[in-house]
């Protein structure tokens, strides 16, 4: 099981009702948006949940930072290089992680998404 989440700086407090609505959310859908003003913890919440629900992903979690992502051509890629995905000779990023993700069972948290929502929303 693949691990690729930052170690918390401190520790977790509160959010329970926030993290058991997500969990549920999580269970009976495969895409979840957190949307709020920034500072107020969603990249905390998820990483977080994350932490606590690894072992019902048997592929793991990971975190796909894209605060530094400019271009919005580059979300694959980005999302690539975090899974350690190759890309494929003559065949296109986006392909290639759906080919590399179809059989593997893994959340994934796309962060800081804001600046490039339509290619996020593609990308998922």
């Amino acid at each position: 099981m693949a691990v690729a989440l930052p170690l918390p700086l401190s520790s977790f407090v509160g959010r329970e009702q926030e993290l058991l609505e997500v969990r549920r959310l999580l269970m009976a859908t495969r895409l979840v948006t957190q949307t709020g003003t920034g500072g107020v913890g969603k990249t905390r919440l998820a990483l977080h949940l994350g932490s606590d629900m690894l072992s019902d992903f048997a592929d793991g979690v990971s975190l796909v930072e894209l605060a530094s992502t400019a271009d919005s051509m580059l979300v694959p890629h980005a999302v690539a290089a975090a899974l350690a995905v190759r890309e494929q000779p003559g065949m296109a990023v986006l392909q290639t992680l759906v080919d590399a993700l179809r059989p593997r069972q893994l959340l994934l948290i796309l962060d800081n998404c804001e600046h490039l929502v339509a290619a996020c929303a593609e990308m998922a």
